[in-house]
């Protein structure tokens, strides 16, 4: 996490450290206790914490848009008193701030200081900074004031947000009240591939900020990961700014391996750093065997009561049917169909909004980007690659996880965890109509949802990738995975589940996940169209299907009871490739399909009687 700031959650009246003096210092990694807030409008909401999963940590975030509530925000963020009674100029006061949704990012605020906590006296006095802001790639910008007026005395800061409406949220994180250096380079974080393949090369970078008074042209940095490599680096940082530097000296290692890898700044501009406390970092970094192929998983957070969400649902389909490695869940809130420890876990901050992999937290809905979310992460290296094998009879089902490692690790610290999904749910009570924003193209076209009321009667509506179950829980099962692995390993873990009644089997997915316990982040994910699909339905139908494999005919052998018989052949997405409906049957039967027309691969064959399906794979060579 970029949470840098010399080490420490807070600091008022600190005085000098060992190098630098820093009067005011707030990361809010401790929460927003140490600021007075005052929800100035009323309306209930006010500043509070958030973590996006983007890296940043705890942030301080006001929003002017909650769940399809629109806000005019009038919040203030107040900081305790700032001693700058022995401080002399100059004084400076620096944060970063962005818009957390980059669709709607206009957000207006005003930062005040003032010898007075009181917000009239703050508006009396008026603001020493204003500004709206704007799209920025999804990255926080550096902002700073002078202080230098106020040396002598002490103050109090505040943040407050305004005369805005309709947009999503504006964050503040990283507060700093201090007195600069000539010379003094900050690492915010070393950047380097997680895993990489053997034999090849991967640059090191460094996020830096030139917290000095004098321009950066030149860090002296040494990487060790039990070697060093030292090197000058030309630069070009100008005060207040941050840049990203690249070291000449790649990582390479021609084994899997696991390495720690150690990076300091050991000099600015051919000499000292006036503070080098801030001029270390490292990043763990680890060598793989063999490619593993790479889903991307994506966690919707979507409602019926969402006029918003068919987005979502029409991104869904486009990214499901393109895209085989895409794997798409949706988590409900406040309907019918939610599971609330999915819901309350993945935390979504408005609706719709997508979680990627658990490392991009609450991002935009559309199919774009989700395409742009697909893309940027679906080459990833990853350390393992995933299956699951399932077993078991009627609504008991055993899945056995299993993750087959291609590095080796010390101390992992992953696990094994298996969501549920459920396609083609429908309901007939009030909430599962659909609201929906976009009926008689209020909002130009959306799959079809232009052309349908608002909201949708729940008779035209069906849900699908409706997250059901999550085994070994949101984060995993603890102790699924070991601390010591070696290159090749591979690891499972067996997880019990019975379906509910209320549940269609048929329609049941299921995806494997590998967690790592450290960030969150799901490294990787294996989807498994049907846990259940090789399963014989207990006291339903007993049926043989042969031969498996088949390149002609494919039988289907059972025992009829005197009623009504329907067959499918569904390929791999469920799409049906062929139907058949068979009356009166009793008695031994055999029904032969042709399957000359099909290519090869697997299938599925299901066949239903009096609301029972059982439903078999098979392979066409």
């Amino acid at each position: 996490m970029r949470k840098i700031l010399l080490g420490v959650g807070m600091f008022i009246g600190l005085g000098s450290t060992a190098f630098a003096q820093v009067y005011f210092s707030d990361d809010f990694s401790a929460g927003i206790g140490g600021w007075t807030l005052s929800d100035a409008d009323g309306d209930g909401y006010n500043w509070l914490i958030a973590d996006y999963g983007d890296g940043q940590g705890n942030v301080a975030t006001s929003e002017s848009w909650s769940q399809g509530v629109i806000l005019t925000p009038n919040n203030w963020m107040i900081s305790g008193a700032i001693d700058l009674s022995g401080a002399s100029a100059p004084i400076v006061m620096e944060w970063v701030t962005k818009a957390q949704d980059q669709d709607w990012p206009s957000e207006r605020y005003s930062v005040y200081v003032n010898t007075s906590n009181n917000t009239a006296t703050m508006l009396a006095d008026g603001a020493e900074f204003t500004e709206v802001l704007t799209p920025t790639g999804g990255n926080y910008v550096a902002r700073s004031i002078d202080l230098s007026a106020y040396a002598g005395g002490i103050v109090h800061v505040a943040f407050r947000h305004h005369d805005v409406s309709d947009q999503f949220r504006i964050n503040i994180d990283d507060v700093m009240v201090r007195t600069p250096l000539p010379n003094d380079a900050r690492l915010n974080e070393v950047l380097l591939s997680r895993y990489s393949m053997t034999n090849t090369n991967n640059t090191l970078e460094l996020d830096v900020t030139n917290l000095g008074t004098t321009a950066i042209t030149s860090l002296t940095v040494d990487w060790n990961d039990g070697t060093s490599h030292s090197s000058v680096i030309n630069a070009n940082i100008a005060p207040g700014q941050t840049a990203i530097i690249s070291h000449p000296t790649p990582v390479n290692y021609a084994s899997a391996i696991e390495s720690s890898i150690n990076v300091q700044i050991t000099n600015v501009n051919g000499g000292a750093d006036n503070d080098p406390a801030n001029n270390v970092g490292s990043a763990l970094h680890n060598t793989v065997s063999q490619l593993a192929e790479k889903s991307v998983l994506i966690e919707e957070g979507t409602g019926t009561w969402c006029g918003w969400c068919p987005r979502g649902k029409v991104a869904m389909e486009y990214m499901t049917t393109t895209y085989p490695n895409f794997i798409g869940i949706m988590v409900h809130n406040a309907d019918p169909m939610t599971l609330t420890a999915y819901d309350n876990a993945a935390s979504f901050g408005g609706f719709p909004s997508a979680n990627v992999d658990r490392v991009l937290l609450d991002e935009g809905v559309s199919q774009a980007a989700f395409e742009s979310y697909y893309n940027a992460r679906k080459d990833l290296i990853v350390p393992a690659s995933l299956s699951a094998n399932v077993s078991g009879s009627g609504n008991s089902v055993t899945i056995d996880a299993s993750a087959t490692f291609y590095t080796q690790f010390s101390s992992a610290n992953y696990r094994l965890g298996v969501i549920l999904y459920e396609n083609g749910v429908t309901g007939t009570s009030a909430g599962y109509n659909q609201t929906n924003y976009y009926a008689n193209n209020a909002n130009g076209p959306m799959g079809g949802y232009e052309s349908l009321p608002d909201p949708v009667p729940a008779a035209q509506m069906v849900y699908d990738y409706v997250g059901r179950a999550l085994l070994g829980g949101y984060n995993g099962q603890a102790g699924s995975v070991p601390a010591t692995i070696t290159d090749g390993q591979q690891v499972s873990h067996s997880f019990n589940y019975t379906v509910p009644s209320s549940i269609d089997r048929a329609n049941l997915r299921g995806v494997v996940v590998l967690i790592d316990q450290s960030t969150g982040e799901v490294v990787n994910a294996h989807k498994f169209l049907s846990p259940f699909a090789d399963l014989k339905e207990v006291n339903t139908i007993d049926v043989n299907v042969y031969p498996n494999p088949a390149s002609e005919l494919v039988n289907i052998a059972f025992e009829a009871e005197n009623t009504t018989y329907s067959l499918n052949i569904t390929d791999v997405s469920g799409k049906v490739l062929h139907s058949e409906e068979y009356t009166n049957l009793s008695g031994s039967q055999v029904l032969s399909l042709s399957v000359s027309n099909l290519t090869s691969g697997n299938y599925f064959i299901n066949l239903t009687k009096q609301g029972k399906t059982f439903t078999r794979m098979f392979v066409v060579e």
